[in-house]
């Protein structure tokens, strides 16, 4: 029986969840149904760590309300309510966040984050280094537009996005950028070939683990 996987978008943005189940349907192919959820109250955007908090909560209440999946994707770089999550369910549960981190440091590579919201900083490199990753962290950098400016129109974001990862490999020497969110979703294999350097996002990886499990 072909697996189904749940992409929970722990915001309130449809647009959002949208995007994110389509590019979830192209990384899965015909291995995997995919299902979108979206979170049932919270903030439309991701951009501090009070919203992460709420988001948590939202996180808990989609994966009870879909007990019939084979495996989750919490679907926000912050990965919110992914510990609660996993408590919650024996099924697979990934985070866009963790599954983009570790392919970005795949085989030892030194690695960047190109993503959205600064005030998330401290928490971004604190993550890193729960997962023992803060050897091979190059930095961190971030686009000056919003999540909800990205996420509505990604194409015009595409020259900063490609500037800023050039700069990861010429400033900080990062041999692979993870670009960091939701909104980048599906932008990592469109823009590579324009890079210069390996681009990961976190939706492929986590869809991508998911399958593996």
């Amino acid at each position: 029986m072909t697996p189904r996987l749940l992409v929970a978008n722990p915001n309130t943005s449809v647009a959002i969840t949208a995007r994110l189940v389509a590019v979830a349907g192209r990384v899965a192919g015909d291995r995997a149904e995919i299902r979108g959820a979206t979170a049932p109250f919270g903030a439309p955007a991701l951009e501090s760590e009070a919203d992460l908090r709420q988001a948590a909560r939202a996180v808990d209440a989609m994966v009870l309300a879909h007990p019939d999946v084979d495996g989750v994707l919490v679907a926000a770089f912050g990965d919110p309510g992914l510990d609660s999550a996993r408590g919650l369910t024996a099924r697979p549960v990934e985070g866009l966040g963790e599954a983009g981190l570790r392919m970005a440091a795949e085989k030892g590579r030194r690695f960047a984050i190109l993503t959205l919201g600064p005030a998330l900083g401290p928490g971004i490199r604190a993550r890193v280094e729960r997962l023992g990753l803060a050897g091979q962290f190059a930095g961190l950098d971030f686009l000056s537009c919003g999540v909800l400016e990205l996420a509505a129109d990604p194409g015009r974001h595409v020259p900063e996005i490609l500037a800023r990862a050039r700069a990861c490999v010429q400033g900080l020497g990062a041999e692979a950028v993870l670009l960091a969110g939701a909104p980048f979703a599906g932008l990592a294999a469109d823009l590579e070939p324009r890079a210069d350097v390996p681009l990961v996002d976190g939706l492929t990886a986590g869809i991508r683990r998911l399958l593996a499990r």
